[in-house]
């Protein structure tokens, strides 16, 4: 995603990890897709459904203040954007990139996102 050219459909997805097995699938997450199905952010999970909702509209709310992100260097040569709660908990991250420019650029995608971004429940 570049955000000098992004003209991509952005939507949030609240689903169930069906390969968690060790949470024995009751746990809810969200995941930041675009309309290819690409994600670009996926949650920490929620034991509960309605918390998962509340945090995903709290973050929606959110994504103007660029000090909700973190960008860190976990491994060796990657970089991944962190997005945090007001208590400073890490709630989500991005996929890893190759360079600290292309988690910044990410963040700079994330300009588009607002409370009108489409959020599609998957567990119905």
């Amino acid at each position: 995603m570049n955000h000098s050219t992004n003209k991509e459909k952005l939507y949030f997805e609240i689903y169930k990890d069906e390969y968690d097995i060790s949470s024995s699938n009751d746990r809810f997450y969200f995941k930041l897709k675009d309309e290819d199905g690409n994600s670009y952010i996926r949650s920490r999970p929620y034991l509960l459904k309605t918390d998962c909702q509340k945090e995903l509209k709290s973050v929606l709310r959110n994504f103007e203040n660029r000090e909700r992100f973190i960008i860190e260097q976990p491994y060796n040569y990657t970089w991944r954007v962190y997005l945090k709660a007001g208590n400073g908990e890490k709630i989500a991250n991005s996929p890893c990139y190759r360079t600290e420019k292309e988690a910044k650029n990410f963040i700079e995608d994330l300009k588009c996102l607002s409370l009108e971004t489409p959020i599609i429940d998957k567990t119905k």
